[in-house]
């Protein structure tokens, strides 16, 4: 196991992979306009996507120098969709918003699992 990562960065590593799991499955099989006409669909996904990036912050804010040594999580652009979606309000646009589950959130998981593994967690 990773003795320099705390157990509570730890904890939240694999809160926000779990995150990325969510949204991989609301979008697994589902076309964009499901999420353009289903409002529940819309509001779900938009959900996950808000608790990645609220992960994300805690992250940057708890453990800045992990988040520096780590850019390729690009934790401060899933905090910023966070910001955008949490106040944004009427200008959030769904197509962005499954853009960015369909683009960034795989990377983002894929990014994370290697230093979960080397921390000791399975996350196959």
């Amino acid at each position: 196991m990773n003795a320099d990562l705390p157990s509570d960065l730890i904890d939240r590593l694999l809160s926000l992979h779990d995150w990325c799991r969510e949204v991989e499955a609301l979008l697994e099989g589902a076309n964009d306009t499901l999420f353009e006409t289903r409002r529940v669909h819309e509001l779900a996904l938009s959900k996950a996507v808000e608790q990645v990036g609220e992960l994300s912050g805690r992250i940057l804010r708890k453990h800045p120098g992990f988040a520096a040594a780590h850019p390729e999580l690009e934790l401060l652009a899933a905090y910023t969709m966070r910001n955008r979606l949490v106040h944004g309000y009427d200008d959030v646009i769904v197509a962005i918003v499954v853009a960015t589950g369909r683009r960034d959130i795989p990377v983002l998981k894929a990014a994370l699992e290697p230093i979960l593994s080397e921390a000791g967690e399975d996350v196959a």
